[in-house]
């Protein structure tokens, strides 16, 4: 279980569990949590989510953050994003103007 939903089972506010799962991990290493295995995060950004196991062992180890990872990360961004910034420019475009136009004086511009 992730700390998330264990402070959902026993109705501990999160941050007790968190602080729990840490000293005890902290004092007490492999000896009564450990990490079984990481869980990608899904609909929120951030890094893998550890998930908890009520056993002795050693934790099991992180997967790696590469550039792989975050260029798919930027990827699914940029697919659920670009309708939204696509009529955000459409809505900021104005008339196209010269770079020169403030060169001109008022009275002669077209």
């Amino acid at each position: 279980m992730s700390a998330e939903e264990i402070a959902e089972a026993t109705g501990l506010p999160r941050g007790k569990v968190n602080a729990s799962l840490t000293n005890a991990r902290a004092n007490h290493p492999g000896k009564f949590f450990r990490i079984s295995r990481w869980q990608f995060q899904v609909g929120r950004k951030g890094r893998e989510t550890p998930i908890y196991a009520a056993a002795p062992g050693r934790d099991a180890e992180r997967p790696a953050f590469d550039e792989a990872h975050r260029k798919a990360a930027n990827q699914r961004n940029y697919r659920a994003n670009r309708a939204r910034w696509a009529a955000q420019r459409k809505r900021r475009a104005g008339v196209a103007t010269s770079p020169w136009a403030g060169l001109i004086p008022m009275e002669t511009r077209p």
